[in-house]
């Protein structure tokens, strides 16, 4: 079952991020941000020149049976959770290590997707966090490898 607004609320509020009301106002609009994006954009959607949503984009057009793939929806709701655990705990987010407890974080997060729907949580959340360190390790290469002027 989808999160309402108010429960989203309660469980930030029961999930040990700071006291302050603004900051928690903050998280929830930022983590509910996340969610309506996802639940917009988790279905592939196509409009005909009238502005009514169709299946196919064109009449030659053949979706692939089976579900849509969520992966940039998801990446979207993760990077909201994540977001919001930086707001909230002032602390960088963390997966659980090997043979170890799920982090609070993966706590957190796995909640809000599971409410979402989202399947295999842990390897959706470790895959967005490879790749996610992946791209900063390429940005700070490419920082250090470019020259500035007058240096």
């Amino acid at each position: 079952m989808p999160l309402t607004i108010a429960e989203l609320k309660q469980y930030i509020n029961d999930s040990g991020f700071m006291s302050d009301i603004d900051m928690r106002e903050q998280v929830t609009e930022t983590i509910w941000n996340g969610l309506e994006l996802f639940r917009k954009y988790k279905k592939l959607k196509y409009y005909s020149h009238t502005g009514k949503e169709t299946k196919k984009a064109t009449a030659a057009h053949n979706p692939s049976i089976g579900r849509y793939d969520q992966k940039d929806a998801r990446i979207i709701l993760i990077s909201a959770i994540s977001r919001g655990w930086v707001l909230g705990t002032g602390q960088e987010p963390t997966l659980n290590n090997k043979k170890d407890y799920d982090s609070d974080f993966m706590s957190f997060a796995s909640f809000i997707l599971a409410c979402e729907g989202v399947g295999h949580i842990h390897k959706h959340l470790e895959e967005y966090w490879s790749q996610r360190k992946n791209d900063w390790l390429q940005s700070d290469q490419i920082i250090k490898m470019a020259t500035f002027r007058g240096e």
